[in-house]
C-alpha cells in the first residue's frame, strides 16, 4: 500500500559544486541558451520570434492534436492561431501528410515535440518547414541528450523545459536554445519577477524525499498538488528563470548524464520475455527504432483501451508507477474544445490517447519492480 513509484522524477541536485554558468556554453554547444521561468514561457517566446521574423497577419503554428495542454497555452500568448495535425498511426509523430495539407502562407512555425523523449523525425520535418518558409521549433521538453556531445537537436529553435517530472528536474523554468544570434534576437523580452532562493531550496528539498517510492503516497493523494492531471492553464507572463536555477543546472544536467542505470534497456529487455504477442502490447521504444543510447522520460506502449486499462489499474495497485500521460488529444481536453473548435476530426490522435500506457524509466526502479511489472503485462493482455 505504501510503495508507490512516481511516474517520473528524478531528485533535483542541490550543490553546484565546480559547475558554473560557463559550463553551459559546453553543454549546449553550438547552440546559444536564453533563460525562462518555464518550457511553456520558453515556448512562447520561441513563437514571438517566429511571428516577428514572417511578419504577417493572423500567424498560425502547427501543432500535434495529442500532447500537453501548454502547446496551447503558448501559442495563445504569443498572439498566434494553434492549428492541429493528427498523429501517424500507431507512432508519437506528426502525420506528415496532413501537415503539408495545413501549412499556408500564415504557418509562422511547425513545434516538433520528442514526446516520451521520443525524437520526432526532424529531418522529414525540415524539408517540409523548409519550402513553407516556417521556423522549425523543436520542443525537448521530455526530451534530452543522456550522454555529452553534440548533435541530438536539430530544430532551428529548440525549447528545453526543467519543470517537475522533467528529465533533468529544477522544478522550475526553460531554455530557448538558437544558433543563430539574429534569429535569437527576435524571441519575446522577459517581464522580471524572480522568486528567493530559500524557496527553490525549501521545495526541492521536500521534492526530493517526496519521491521516495516510499513516501510518494504522501503527494499522491493531496488533490491540491493535481499530480497526474492533464489541464489547460493559459500563460500569465513571460519572466525569467531563478537566479538560482540557473546556477544550479549545469550540476543537474551533469548528475543526469552520469546516471548509467539505463532504465529503459532494461525495460525493453522485460518486454522481450513478457510472452506477449506483438499485436497486444505494442512497443513505441522499438516501433520507433529509438537508438539505445537514447533516455526516454516514459516508456511508452500501446494496448487496445480495455487491456490498457485493466494493466493500468493492476500495476497501480502494485504502486509501479503507470500513467496515462495525457488522457485526451487537445480538442477533448476540459477548456480547449471552443478554442480549437472548427479544425476537423483527429481520430488518430484519440485512438492513440485511449490506447497509451507509460511506464517509469527513472533512477529508482528496481529490478525486482520490472520484474512486476512483466508479470502484470503477461497476465492482463492474455
Amino acid at each position: 500500500m505504501f510503495y508507490q513509484l512516481p511516474p517520473v522524477g528524478n531528485p533535483v541536485c542541490l550543490s553546484h559544486g565546480d559547475a558554473s554558468e560557463s559550463s553551459l556554453r559546453d553543454i549546449f554547444h553550438p547552440y546559444i541558451p536564453e533563460y525562462y521561468a518555464s518550457g511553456t514561457a520558453a515556448l512562447a517566446a520561441s513563437i514571438v520570434a517566429a511571428i516577428r521574423l514572417k511578419r504577417i497577419a493572423d500567424p498560425e503554428v502547427i501543432l500535434p492534436a495529442y500532447g500537453c495542454p501548454d502547446l496551447v497555452s503558448a501559442v495563445v500568448f504569443a498572439g498566434a492561431k494553434p492549428v492541429l495535425v493528427d498523429l501517424e498511426p500507431d507512432r508519437p509523430w506528426l502525420d506528415t501528410n496532413q501537415l503539408s495539407a495545413r501549412l499556408n502562407t500564415h504557418t509562422v512555425a511547425i513545434v516538433a515535440v520528442s514526446l516520451f523523449g521520443i525524437p520526432e523525425r526532424m529531418e522529414a520535418l525540415r524539408q517540409v518547414s523548409d519550402r513553407h518558409g516556417a521556423l522549425l521549433i523543436e520542443d525537448s521538453a521530455q526530451a534530452f541528450p543522456g550522454e555529452p556531445g553534440g548533435g541530438f537537436w536539430r530544430g532551428d529553435l529548440v525549447v528545453l523545459s526543467f519543470g517537475r517530472g522533467k528529465p533533468v528536474s529544477l522544478l522550475g523554468g526553460g531554455a530557448v536554445l538558437f544558433r543563430d544570434r539574429e534569429l535569437g534576437g527576435q524571441l519575446a523580452e522577459v517581464t522580471d519577477c524572480a522568486a528567493g532562493a530559500a524557496r527553490l531550496r525549501a521545495r526541492a528539498a521536500i521534492y526530493n524525499l517526496m519521491i521516495s517510492p516510499w513516501l510518494y503516497w504522501i503527494p499522491q493523494g493531496l488533490p491540491f498538488l493535481h499530480l497526474g492531471e492533464t489541464r489547460f492553464v493559459p500563460l500569465p507572463v513571460i519572466a525569467p528563470m531563478e537566479p538560482l536555477a540557473r546556477r544550479l543546472l549545469a550540476s543537474n544536467i551533469y548528475k543526469y548524464q552520469e546516471d548509467t542505470a539505463n532504465t529503459r534497456l532494461r525495460l525493453a529487455a522485460m518486454l522481450n520475455v513478457t510472452g506477449v504477442e506483438p499485436g497486444q502490447l505494442l512497443d513505441l521504444s522499438s516501433a520507433c527504432q529509438v537508438p539505445d543510447h537514447v533516455r526516454l522520460l516514459r516508456y511508452p506502449l500501446l494496448a487496445e483501451p480495455a487491456q490498457r486499462d485493466r494493466c493500468l489499474r493492476d500495476l497501480r495497485r502494485a504502486g509501479l508507477g503507470p500513467s496515462y500521460m495525457y488522457p485526451a488529444s487537445l480538442p477533448n481536453v476540459t477548456g480547449l474544445g471552443q478554442l480549437l473548435s472548427g479544425q476537423g476530426d483527429f481520430p488518430v490522435a484519440e485512438d492513440f490517447a485511449s490506447r497509451i500506457l507509460t511506464l517509469p524509466t527513472h533512477r529508482r526502479v528496481t529490478d525486482v519492480d520490472i520484474d512486476k511489472m512483466r508479470q502484470i503485462l503477461r497476465s492482463c493482455v492474455h
